[in-house]
């Protein structure tokens, strides 16, 4: 069995091309949609596919340039992870999610208790305003009392934490199997067999907040123009990584080796166009 041993990049303009290869790749949030719901996951973004996969009406069209690695060596080096993909409307779809905002809650445990403590209530998920949160985690919050021992709190605030923390990593490396691009047209994300790098300690991004409010945060990233990280977040790496660079025409391949020549001395790399690519790896 034929195995696709490589790990591309993929990127609009040889201007960003130069860019990553001088200063590394950059951490930006994207866009997936969960049972209609948009959240911003920050990464960085590689793909396991085979150079006749990508362009126009093709598995991958996310540029006409792309920075190849050897499989096995980068995802090691990078840490990176295979993408979960999710059929989209399922149960699976927001099992994910939920246990992650249900994780959130109990971790305020104490808060509850002082609450009671100061305020001679019987419930007090009748004075919190928190939308989703499921019947068990209400339940737990509303057995609470004053009486209730500090040590039990916080072996129950540990758990949490820890369901916390698995469920934030899941969610960092989710998508639907089926999206939309930007015009609108259905397309199976599943068959881009993704790669992520993730920083775990960036959390995701919810569109709305818990309130049902327009998250001030979500707004100012969709906003903004990527990368979203130039300093921290930023994944480098040695010329000696790279397998070989493509671009889309010849003229290009001559102006990226003086780049290189330019900044990097004594240094060369493979670069070819995708077609040059696309023939070698059909007459295989």
């Amino acid at each position: 069995m034929k195995e696709i041993n490589q790990i591309i990049h993929l990127t609009e303009s040889i201007d960003i091309l130069k860019s990553i290869i001088k200063n590394g790749f950059y951490t930006s949030y994207a866009k997936e949609t969960f049972n209609g719901k948009n959240i911003l996951i920050p990464m960085i973004s590689f793909s396991n596919i085979l150079f006749r996969d990508i362009g126009k009406n093709e598995v991958v069209d996310y540029g006409k340039y792309g920075i190849v690695f050897d499989r096995d060596t980068i995802i090691k080096k990078f840490d990176l992870n295979p993408v979960f993909y999710v059929k989209n409307e399922s149960d699976l779809e927001t099992t994910f999610k939920t246990n992650f905002e249900n994780s959130i809650i109990p971790q305020t445990l104490k808060v509850a208790k002082d609450f009671y403590t100061d305020c001679n209530c019987e419930k007090f998920t009748d004075h919190i305003n928190i939308n989703p949160i499921s019947n068990e985690v209400k339940d737990l919050l509303n057995t609470l009392d004053k009486n209730v021992n500090d040590d039990f709190i916080n072996s129950l605030k540990t758990i949490f934490e820890n369901y916390f923390v698995n469920s934030l990593k899941q969610m960092l490396v989710l998508k639907p199997y089926t999206v939309e691009n930007k015009s609108s047209e259905t397309k199976i994300a599943y068959n881009e067999r993704e790669w992520r790098k993730s920083y775990f300690e960036l959390n995701f991004i919810s569109e709305f907040t818990p309130k049902g409010e327009i998250n001030k945060e979500f707004q100012k990233w969709i906003n903004t123009s990527k990368p979203h990280y130039t300093e921290k977040y930023v994944q480098k790496f040695d010329l000696s990584d790279v397998k070989l660079i493509y671009v889309e025409n010849e003229n290009e391949v001559k102006d990226l080796n003086n780049f290189i020549k330019l900044n990097f001395l004594n240094q060369s790399i493979h670069i070819k166009t995708l077609s040059e690519c696309i023939e070698i790896e059909n007459a295989i």
